[in-house]
């Protein structure tokens, strides 16, 4: 068959998001604090060996970096790292995780703003704390009026603080080289256990890695983009924050080192000129200002998220008339400046790093208990590799680190996990609205297994965008049509489906209809004039099929059925491959996007099959004819698709035969009483007459 690249659809919200958006956001999450603020607090721990704590704490993000490519792939979803966990766990786990995932983030934006205060006092001499109170109340006023970064602003700050950096680095190694004012050797000053404590207390600067998570929504092909831009993202910060640390080791004295707060400004001062300096301090200021801001808005999004869930209370749930989270951003800078206020430098670091790790040993774990779960409509479109070695390894790791890093982290983030228990078991327990995939692992506890979780995954997918491969006009062309008269019910709708399918699938008729009422998959559109719905269900088959049952009367969707007594105009029942769930989700979820326009209206009311599909293929036009002895076509009969000279802009795609729609592979012999659907550009269909010069010439 012939193949052809698949568009987004026209209308509705556009993935818009690329690689460079990723590699950006990702990165601009990254930079901040653990590049510009922390190299002398490591230094002064591990003397030069700093240098190898930083490349060591990047290997050690890599499972976690690849854990939520997978997780954002196969949940493409706002809410980060806690909509994966609640979905994995359920709602005690998820109420833990929420309360830690939120910490991390307070306590890596603190950070990042005390850091921003230290810059500042280069121009400002104020105090240190008292500024950076100030400053999280500005950025929390800004938050809850709802202002935010542009992209192309992101871009811009990203693009200006790896340019000052790169000249940074590239001038400080050459002055490295020939003998700098600070000192390399011992280079494990305290040891290799120096270096051990080291690496878990600079891992806060790989915090950010979690954010691409909250805007996989917005990501066009996350399936290549995601982990391509993660990782790039992951290597570029990993080289500047190595060679910015070594640079800065190399040329500070270390007497001097240890206790700036500003290390990177006092090594520019020896390797660049002064306005190469004074640049330094504006790429340290957008850094953290970008990584400050963003930090903020995405934490914010956690109470709100857990409020939805039902795991906290309703208030922290609600948007003001700016349509923010207006409380969730309040409790957010409250408890950024309680933290400030409360402890010092150095114990912020360890204790925000504490909590990142936490986060991403949960998040590890979430692949093993999804992967685990066996759910159908859990379909990543990127996989970790090394399945679970590589996940098992990462949760190990990142536990022991947290130990290293002493009482303090180790008590409050045990305090966390109390406090979020207590939570849960007195205020979310009687409320919350999921249960987890975990309680699909054990089956045995069957009253806890979520079915609703299946769709909520299958639902999520629909971000995805078809790939090339996919074949979506395919499917489209090859779908049968059926329309039911006025007063048929779901069931029964079902059941003429489940007839059609059962022919092209060969499973039984009672077969198919269960097994759509068991599937955990369904999209109800939100249109007041036309809504449809789109149930999937998974078959041993080498294809997928679509029937689309249309109902000038409307068909009333059940909650058995995963509807809340919605009256829809169309249903479209996928039956999908079960080998491949990944792309009968993506076509699924391509589907239902193109029915969020008036799409919906015109299948719903088109007079023929013809043009109920090409209200779904809009950059197409689909011509449907028959092979018979007395038309012109006859001159296909008995012609193999492959000796075809097609002319260029059309498609054959597929062939009906005895109740059968065939696709129009290479061998296939055309025969008279055939039915033949061909794809071309629109309004530039053949007319009956040319059907056989445009096919067979």
């Amino acid at each position: 068959m012939n193949e052809r690249g698949a568009g987004g659809p026209a209308g509705g919200l556009a993935r818009s998001l690329g690689l460079r958006h990723v590699f950006v956001l990702s990165t601009g999450a990254m930079l901040s604090s653990g590049l510009f603020l922390l190299p002398g607090l490591a230094a002064a721990e591990a003397g030069p060996s700093a240098v190898l704590a930083y490349a060591l704490a990047g290997v050690v993000a890599v499972p976690a970096m690849l854990s939520v490519a997978e997780l954002s792939t196969a949940m493409p979803r706002a809410g980060g790292a806690y909509y994966f966990l609640v979905r994995a766990y359920g709602p005690a786990v998820g109420t833990v995780s929420g309360m830690a995932t939120w910490l991390s983030l307070v306590l890596k934006d603190a950070f990042a703003l005390v850091g921003m205060s230290a810059y500042l006092n280069i121009v400002l001499d104020v105090p240190a704390k008292p500024l950076a109170v100030v400053l999280i109340a500005g950025f929390t006023v800004v938050n809850i009026l709802g202002t935010r970064a542009s992209a192309l602003v992101q871009l811009l700050l990203v693009g200006f603080v790896l340019a000052v950096m790169g000249w940074f680095v590239v001038a400080g190694l050459g002055q490295a080289g020939s003998g700098g004012g600070g000192a390399l050797d011992p280079f494990f000053a305290d040891g290799v256990g120096g270096l051990v404590s080291v690496i878990g207390l600079v891992f806060v600067s790989y915090g950010g890695l979690t954010k691409v998570a909250s805007a996989a929504e917005e990501i066009n092909d996350p399936s290549r983009n995601i982990p391509l831009g993660m990782a790039l993202s992951l290597l570029v910060s990993t080289a500047l924050y190595t060679l910015g640390v070594l640079v800065a080791v190399a040329v500070v004295p270390p007497s001097q080192l240890h206790d700036d707060l500003a290390p990177i400004y006092t090594a520019a001062e020896e390797v660049l000129p002064t306005a190469g300096a004074v640049l330094v301090v504006m790429a340290a200021l957008a850094a953290f200002s970008s990584a400050t801001n963003a930090g903020l808005l995405a934490a914010a999004r956690y109470p709100l998220a857990m409020s939805r869930d039902r795991l906290v209370g309703e208030r922290l749930g609600r948007l003001n008339r700016f349509n923010t989270p207006a409380w969730g951003v309040a409790l957010t800078g409250a408890g950024m400046a309680v933290v400030v206020l409360a402890l010092d430098v150095a114990a912020i670091a360890k204790v925000a790093s504490a909590f990142v790790l936490l986060t991403l040993a949960l998040v590890n774990s979430a692949v093993l208990v999804l992967r685990a779960s066996r759910i159908a409509s859990y379909a990543p479109g990127f996989t970790a590799p090394l399945f679970p070695y590589l996940q098992l390894a990462g949760i190990v790791i990142d536990v022991y680190l947290i130990v290293e890093l002493g009482a303090v982290a180790l008590l409050l983030t045990g305090a966390s996990v109390v406090l979020g228990v207590a939570g849960y078991l007195f205020y979310g327990r009687t409320r919350s609205l999921h249960g987890g995939a975990i309680y699909h692992v054990f089956e045995r506890w069957g009253k806890l297994v979520d079915r609703g979780l299946d769709r909520e995954l299958s639902a999520a997918v629909q971000s995805h965008g078809v790939r090339a491969g996919d074949e979506y006009p395919g499917l489209i062309a090859r779908a049968a049509v059926v329309s039911i008269p006025q007063g048929t019910d779901i069931n029964e709708a079902a059941v003429r489906a489940s007839e059609v399918l059962s022919t092209q699938t060969s499973v039984d008729v009672a077969t198919v209809t269960d097994r759509f009422l068991e599937s955990g998959s369904l999209w109800i559109q939100p249109s007041e004039l036309h809504p449809t719905a789109t149930p999937v269900a998974f078959f041993d088959t080498d294809d997928d099929y679509l029937v689309i049952v249309r109902a000038a009367g409307g068909i009333r969707i059940p909650a058995a059925w995963g509807g809340r007594d919605e009256q829809v105009k169309a249903l479209f029942f996928l039956a999908g491959c079960s080998a491949e769930p990944g792309r009968v989700l993506r076509l699924a979820g391509e589907l239902a996007a193109y029915l969020h326009s008036d799409r919906a209206e015109a299948v719903a009311e088109a007079a023929y099959e013809a043009e109920v599909k090409e209200a779904l293929l809009p950059d197409l036009s689909i011509g449907q004819y028959p092979l018979l002895p007395e038309l012109s076509t006859a001159a296909l009969i008995g012609r193999r698709v492959d000796a075809l000279s097609i002319d260029s802009g059309f498609f054959l795609e597929a062939v009906s035969r005895e109740g059968r729609v065939l696709r129009a592979e290479a061998g296939l012999v055309l025969e008279a009483d055939d039915q033949i659907t061909v794809l071309g550009p629109p309004g530039g269909l053949p007319l009956m007459d040319d059907v056989a010069r445009v096919l067979a010439d």
